[in-house]
């Protein structure tokens, strides 16, 4: 998911209510090994169902939601019923792994380390099926600033979950950051992979992936919507995929059943 943009004022009449707790699902985007084709996991994606039976995305009501205070209590609770999906694949021996957003205001949360730790404990999830997906920006203010953040990170990685920098590409440049921070995937921005046919600049993927590979790091592309991008994608060697061309989102029973199949 992108980074949050500026809340809109809750006093606008084009303000949505907060959401309301029983309206939210989580709702997975398959990941593959862009190799074999495998579906290796699947990144947990948090919609909100209107009254009206309408689907909103993250973005349509997140930004009330931080501006309200409800976005870490929000995050707690996509983290808690994500990883309850996971151990149950895990259950089911398809140790497919779920990748969890965290914007800013929850990685500086104090409490998040011991949070997650409890998680884990509670659903008897192997940590290394749990990847938390920071945008790129919010990683490389961590390693700068090496305050609370970056000391969250670290405290977390050695629990054994997984980072992941998310949005690469659209934040400094990823070998200011990568030395000091516990990152083991780099997720590169779908609109650099839809340049790779397009009029953009067709150099930023395959050096993203030569900067992954040479730092010991997975990578993986987001948003691949066309057969042609998945082709191009795996042709410079691109470790991971997410996007249309291999699967859309899909309820948690959906994601199940794709997972064993």
């Amino acid at each position: 998911m992108r980074p949050i943009a500026k809340s809109p004022d809750p006093r606008s009449k084009d303000a949505s209510p907060p959401p309301a707790p029983g309206s939210l699902e989580i709702h997975y985007l398959p990941i593959a090994d862009l190799r074999s084709g495998a579906v290796l996991g699947a990144e947990a994606l948090l919609r909100r169902r209107l009254p009206s039976g309408v689907v909103q995305i993250a973005a349509r009501f997140l930004p009330l939601a931080e501006s309200t205070g409800l976005l870490v209590e929000i995050g707690r609770r996509v983290l808690d019923r994500a990883c309850g999906e996971a151990a149950a694949w895990q259950a089911a021996r398809r140790d497919a792994w779920v990748a969890v957003n965290l914007s800013a205001r929850q990685l500086a949360d104090p409490a998040l380390p011991g949070w997650v730790e409890a998680v884990l404990a509670r659903h008897a999830l192997r940590p290394d099926l749990l990847v938390l997906d920071v945008p790129e920006s919010v990683v490389a203010e961590a390693a700068l600033d090496g305050g609370p953040k970056l000391q969250h990170m670290r405290a977390i990685a050695d629990l054994g979950v997984r980072f992941a920098a998310d949005d690469v590409g659209t934040g400094p440049a990823a070998p200011t950051y990568l030395p000091s921070v516990p990152v083991s995937m780099l997720k590169i921005d779908g609109r650099f992979i839809r340049a790779l046919h397009g009029d953009g600049d067709r150099q930023l993927v395959p050096a993203m992936i030569a900067l992954a590979h040479q730092r010991g790091l997975l990578a993986l592309a987001e948003g691949i919507e066309e057969e042609q991008e998945l082709a191009l994608v795996r042709e410079l060697g691109c470790d991971l995929g997410q996007g249309y061309a291999i699967g859309r989102a899909m309820s948690s029973t959906a994601i199940a059943e794709h997972l064993r199949a």
